[in-house]
């Protein structure tokens, strides 16, 4: 008599990050305010008391999501760039990669920045720690890739403020091509900062 398969059962890390990666999806389309522990548990297959075993409150669910799915840390990796490249094409490529970036972490931008304007208290401290991370990082690239630009830190300022209003533009325009939609601020920091 053979025995009924059933699912093997995740170990306590992947089941963790399995939660987490769940309650990114959903958070960052209905807000944290719209996703129920019930509904988050039963999207992982899992009782509500099993979430309440890795988070002890749905905040530091939101906190966790945010925190550890942050793409801050994505933009402190180094970037390769063509060194013959011409200034503009180095800065249109430095955007690029860094716009490339966000569409891969679309839910993350999304979570963060909703849950930043409904004034939740876990997201206002990681979104400053987003950009006391990101604000240099984007300055040292812009040093490095860029020597051209006599401000790196304020052509960071621009570089970051067109990235957030892609993203937004990205959220209220669906039918914009990402990729059109990324040469277009390339070509338009270009003009702002290169002349």
């Amino acid at each position: 008599m053979s025995r009924p398969t059933t699912a093997p059962v995740p170990l306590p890390t992947e089941l963790r990050e399995r939660i987490l990666d769940e309650a990114l999806g959903l958070m960052a389309e209905r807000g944290s305010a719209g996703t129920s522990m019930r509904q988050l548990a039963d999207a992982c297959g899992v009782r509500v008391a099993a979430l309440y075993h890795y988070f002890e409150s749905k905040n530091a669910l939101l906190e966790a999501v945010i925190a550890e799915r942050n793409y801050g840390r994505r933009n402190i990796v180094p970037i390769r760039f063509d060194p013959s490249a011409t200034a503009p094409q180095r800065l249109r490529e430095l955007f690029n990669q860094m716009w490339r970036g966000a569409l891969e972490e679309e839910s993350v931008w999304r979570l963060l920045l909703g849950e930043a304007i409904r004034g939740e208290s876990c997201a206002l401290p990681v979104g400053r720690e987003f950009l006391k991370t990101v604000l240099p990082g984007i300055s040292e690239f812009v040093h490095s890739w860029v020597p051209e630009l006599t401000d790196p830190d304020a052509a960071a300022d621009v570089v970051l403020a067109e990235l957030f209003l892609g993203f937004i533009r990205h959220l209220f325009e669906p039918g914009l091509d990402p990729a059109e939609l990324g040469d277009e601020i390339g070509d338009r920091l270009v003009r702002a900062l290169l002349g």
